[in-house]
């Protein structure tokens, strides 16, 4: 299994994506559009983020019943 998801790593990505201004002055029409697209790379990143979080929490739990039930099997025995 992979290393632990760092959140710091996805937050300062997201800093820096929202902090970073255009290269070059897009025309009126053209700057809605690139906010648009930014956005929804930003809505993208985020719901990575969330999914790879409870993907964590679901590993963790379960390797957490796993103990208490091999614990439980320990007591009984």
């Amino acid at each position: 299994m992979t290393a632990k998801f760092d959140p710091n790593d996805w937050t300062s990505a997201l800093v820096q994506l929202k902090s970073e201004p255009a290269a070059s002055h897009p025309a009126p029409e053209d700057a809605v559009s690139v906010r648009e697209r930014e956005a929804f790379r930003v809505k993208v990143i985020e719901a990575r983020v969330k999914l790879k979080l409870m993907r964590d929490r679901t590993d963790a739990l379960k390797e957490a019943l796993a103990r208490f039930r091999s614990r439980q099997d320990a007591m009984r025995a």
